[in-house]
């Protein structure tokens, strides 16, 4: 509803920014497919403080704006009609064709529409013989041969009535940039809500015109769209008003890449970056790892010119499951898209580290050449990133990961945990943490990316990948240290490594307590199998049907060679690094991927395509050799499986604590590899008698929000952070002392040290009362009563002398055979430098030391 000096009117021209409806005007303004009777108007006015050029498309009908009192007398408006080619003579505004009817002769070039097809008429001051203000009165007509003559009806003027609210306002840098919702107009007018001062603003560039609720026409925005001031309507608001008190879970993986994020009180949200399809499987909010350029020339520039939120557009970049798709999506383009794809972003460094030669390249720009460089140095503050810097793929998905996650409708968050794969070194975590951490702070507003407004951004190494999995692990199998610690080993088994990790679950100290941590995970420091992981696995598989098939050498199909595989007198040339190969390790890692992640006896495609070395996509038939393959496979896995045992073995007498050691021992499998039956079946075949295993499983279709193998990591790290779960790692790195140790007491043995005490920390053993004292001890195999003279006990006799008489014993391990005596006034325990003896159990050899 419109008012004017007259009262209220019924509008006829309506504004929408909806986006089915700007599609739909932009193709009517076009002009495709049109005919008679078409009249297009063409004028340009001023919307939210910018320049607008308004095309309206109508039948018979003539559309005016209104005239914008004490600014000017005439707007300025293009008319346009169908002619078909036919001749014109010109537009009359009287009720029949004579010389003294006021007209308007032809402009001779076309602006608004076709020239030929359509004839143009420039309506403004100077030209039209009739005042604007009464043009709404009178009824033009065209004249002309053919076609045009079909014009020779009166033509209808109306005034055109649609004006712009706040509705029409929006933020569409979200859109833009990362295919997010854009930020509303009932957002950036809302004087509580508001607009971030600093932030990027890309407002509305089009608007549909509708008449009577169809589109017959199109606002858009004149001039350059990057560099948008902010309309006075829009209401500005701080930032840090909005920063939240939430963790940012991020645990990276070479095949795929979970977000999640939650606060003290709200409800863990999984994130999914780039998606292009509905939830369907938990599995989906696994988001792959995975960059694809369509334009790499606009994605750089953009990078370069601007910090803070660069405008690299969705239309030449995506990221996560949109990256993915777009190279598995069948179509022509499929191995250009494949070829500008990078998958597993996180192996780069590898890539980096051995000094391989890496292009990078766009679908539709191939002749760009941007090559991967090692990353820019640790420096993060917003004066430490320049153009200059080299371009990193990796800090551009994090960047989209921030796109995400700060969006306006979640608020601002700057505390940030990261996991990354257990056995990865010092250097490479931490050149992936300032990767990161740039990438996320560029996708804050400018306004807080300030020193001291950012003082508590924070991107956090929260440790190997195992931990974390482990965390969710006992919350999942509701394990919980009620009679003692748990001791427990987490098997990580993922796309790039299988990382292993032992310790034990523990109820927290007092002092512990205090800080927050009821439980504590105390555990070993972890190791990895590096080459034990599914990409790696089927790269290798990969590798060995190419090098079986001679037809791909003739063919002059390219390959990327795994290091651990030999080069079987293939020529160097076509296992050079490139685009090309990369691509093809893709195509045939797909095409193989039914045999490591189905079984030996999947169906696979009867053909799949592959790259030559001068681009060109040849069509192969592939001889698979399944038996080969699946032995091979089963070889890997025992390997691996014998790293495993052999790290639990040795760091199970460091957190065992029984005489059994492996009993009760908890063993937690995840990751996508460790989902695999048969590495199931030969895991469990060596695990020794006693250890329960509990085996994560893929949630149905029906429960879509469970967590998976993968997301599980994400979520353990936000369990750290909230439930009252600490871990840190052990610092006692000597074995489990191995003993029961103590004195006859009522002809028994009574111990005050065994397998559960803790080193160095001195036990009370009773009143010193002759100066010859016998120490009895025995292997700690049974722990149950014991006679003092039972023939499994030895003697160790040390001679404190008459000074020890009347005071107390103290007794205290300080190896896993070795244990030190000494003496103490009663209720102190004995001070430095006081008389000390060693007792070496395994001989019984007694030494004063002090």
């Amino acid at each position: 509803m419109l008012r004017d000096n007259v009262g209220p009117v019924m509008t006829l021209y309506e504004l929408s920014i909806d986006e089915a409806l700007v599609r739909e005007a932009e193709r009517i303004a076009s002009l495709e497919g049109r005919g008679y009777p078409t009249l297009v108007m063409r004028w340009e006015s001023r919307l939210f403080d910018q320049p607008w050029t308004t095309t309206l498309v109508l039948d018979y009908l003539i559309a005016l704006p209104p005239l914008i009192v004490g600014q000017a007398s005439f707007n300025e408006v293009r008319i346009a009609a169908f002619t078909g080619g036919a001749g014109t003579k010109f537009m009359y505004f009287g009720t029949e064709m004579s010389a003294s009817v006021p007209r308007v002769a032809p402009e001779m070039e076309n602006t608004v529409a076709p020239s030929g097809r359509y004839q143009e008429y420039r309506l403004d001051e100077q030209s039209c013989p009739v005042p604007y203000l009464k043009l709404i009165q009178v009824s033009p007509r065209i004249y002309g041969n053919g076609l045009q003559d079909y014009y020779s009806p009166p033509i209808k003027i109306e005034r055109y009535d649609a004006v712009p609210g706040p509705d029409l306002l929006a933020d569409f840098f979200p859109s833009l940039v990362a295919k997010l919702d854009p930020v509303k107009g009932s957002v950036l007018t809302d004087v509580a809500q508001g607009f971030w001062t600093g932030s990027r603003y890309v407002g509305t560039t089009a608007i549909a015109i509708l008449r009577q609720g169809k589109v017959v026409g199109l606002l858009k925005r004149a001039g350059k769209v990057d560099k948008d001031p902010v309309p006075p309507e829009v209401k500005r608001r701080d930032p840090r008003l909005d920063v939240l008190r939430e963790w940012v879970a991020i645990d990276i993986g070479a095949a795929s890449t979970v977000v999640a994020l939650r606060g003290e009180r709200s409800q863990t949200e999984l994130v999914r970056i780039g998606a292009v399809r509905p939830l369907e499987v938990a599995a989906d909010n696994e988001n792959p790892s995975e960059v694809s350029f369509e334009t790499l020339s606009r994605v750089t520039k953009a990078w370069r010119e601007r910090v803070i939120q660069p405008l690299t557009r969705w239309s030449d970049v995506v990221v996560g499951h949109a990256a993915k798709a777009a190279r598995s999506r069948k179509s022509p383009e499929q191995a250009s898209r494949a070829v500008s794809t990078i998958t597993a972003l996180p192996l780069l460094r590898e890539r980096v580290e051995r000094k391989e030669s890496f292009r990078l390249r766009g679908s539709s720009d191939p002749e760009t050449v941007e090559n991967l460089r090692k990353p820019a140095p640790p420096i993060i503050d917003e004066d430490g990133i320049g153009a200059h810097d080299p371009f990193d793929p990796l800090e551009l998905y994090a960047y989209y990961i921030g796109l995400n996650v700060n969006h306006r409708t979640r608020g601002l968050h700057t505390r940030y945990a990261i996991t990354m794969p257990t056995g990865w070194s010092a250097e490479r975590r931490t050149s992936v943490l300032v990767a990161f951490r740039r990438g996320l702070y560029r996708s804050l507003p400018a306004g807080l990316c300030e020193y001291h407004d950012l003082k508590d951004f924070l991107v956090a190494d929260a440790g190997p990948s195992a931990l974390a999995f482990a965390a969710h692990a006992f919350r999942v199998f509701g394990i919980q240290p009620k009679d003692g610690p748990v001791a427990f080993c987490a098997i990580d088994a993922g796309a790039s490594e299988t990382g292993v990790l032992l310790g034990n679950l523990r109820a927290g100290k007092v002092d512990e307590r205090a800080d927050g941590h009821d439980r504590v995970i105390e555990y070993l420091d972890p190791s990895a199998i590096s080459w034990l992981g599914g990409e790696r696995l089927l790269h290798r598989l990969a590798y060995r049907v190419y090098a079986a098939t001679p037809r791909m050498q003739e063919a002059r199909i390219v390959f990327e060679r795994p290091l651990d595989e030999p080069e079987n007198d293939i020529p160097e040339d076509l296992l050079a690094p490139s685009p090309e190969a990369r691509a093809n390790v893709v195509f045939l890692k797909d095409y193989l991927r039914p045999l490591l992640e189905q079984s030996m006896k999947a169906k696979l495609a009867e053909t799949v395509h592959l790259m030559s070395a001068s681009g060109e996509l040849v069509e192969m038939t592939l001889p698979v050799d399944r038996g080969s393959l699946g032995a091979a496979l089963e070889d890997w896995f025992l390997q691996g499986i014998q790293h495993i045992k052999e790290a639990l073995a040795a760091g199970i007498t460091k957190i065992g604590r029984e005489p059994e050691p492996y009993q009760g021992l908890r063993v937690f499998i995840g990751g996508r590899l460790g989902m695999h039956p048969l590495f199931l079946e030969l895991l469990e075949e060596t695990l020794p008698q006693g250890v329960h295993i509990h085996k994560f499983k893929e949630p149905d279709k029906v429960n879509v929000t469970a967590p998976t193998a993968k997301t599980s990591t994400a979520l353990g790290v936000l369990t750290l952070k909230f439930d009252r779960l600490g871990a840190m790692l052990r610092a006692e790195k000597r074995e489990n002392f191995r003993y029961r140790v103590g004195r006859a007491r009522h002809g028994q043995l009574y111990d005050v040290l065994d397998p559960q005490s803790d080193y160095d920390e001195w036990r009370d053993l009773g009143n010193c009362t002759k100066p010859d004292v016998d120490i009895l001890f025995l292997a700690a195999e049974d722990d149950g009563e014991v006679a003092a003279d039972d023939p499994r006990v030895s003697r160790a006799a040390c001679s404190l002398g008459p000074s020890a008489i009347g005071q107390r014993l103290y007794l205290r391990a300080v190896g896993p055979t070795r244990v030190e005596l000494s003496v103490s006034a009663p209720g102190d325990e004995p001070q430095k430098g006081a008389p000390c003896w060693a007792i070496e159990l395994k001989t019984s050899v007694v030494d004063r030391i002090s």
